[in-house]
């Protein structure tokens, strides 16, 4: 909770959900981080609602808000792009939300362990679920536009990736046998 405050309360951008504070009182003892009310809810329930919108304008800013994220000094990984982390505004706007995966890129982690426990299997690039996978640091803000890439499939065809792939473990098996998500 604390890294993703951290991460947070210093991003300002259109399509970044604005953080607004932390408290201890609604929830206490526990501490919760607070943004704006999103009455439009994620994308995918917005779409399931409104079939007819532009899908295209609403990935522009999906990845605009990525860029943004991924121009920072040092750059901040969200490490959990898909439509469920994606929020409608009031204006219908999409800004990216959830950064309890984020990560810095100075202290980013890339053992084995930790790879696999991060970020939702359907999403996450093959190099974080395949063990044997060497990760380049260079290139680490890969991992959110294979996320990106996914998530334009979940949002063209109302399901998420691998949909015809039952469980989780078997996703895995299919990502790293080199199977990739069906285009719609």
């Amino acid at each position: 909770l604390c890294q993703e405050a951290f991460i947070w309360r210093q991003l300002r951008h259109p399509n970044v959900l604005p953080f607004l504070g932390v408290s201890q009182e609604l929830f206490a003892p526990r501490y919760c981080l607070i943004s704006p009310w999103m009455v439009n809810g994620n994308i995918m329930s917005y779409l399931e609602a409104h079939h007819d919108h532009d899908r295209l304008m609403l990935l522009v800013q999906v990845a605009e808000g990525m860029k943004y994220l991924h121009s920072q000094k040092p750059f901040i990984v969200h490490a959990d792009i898909r439509g469920a982390n994606i929020l409608v505004m009031d204006d219908l706007r999409c800004c990216l939300a959830d950064f309890g995966l984020s990560l810095l890129a100075e202290s980013q982690t890339l053992d084995t362990t930790s790879r696999m426990s991060k970020g939702s299997t359907r999403w996450l690039a093959p190099e974080y679920i395949n063990p044997d996978a060497v990760i380049d640091r260079t290139y680490i803000t890969v991992r959110d536009v294979y996320a990106y890439g996914c998530t334009v499939v979940e949002i063209y065809t109302g399901k998420p990736p691998f949909s015809d792939v039952k469980s989780e473990p078997a996703v895995m098996l299919a990502v790293i046998s080199g199977r990739r998500p069906l285009r719609p």
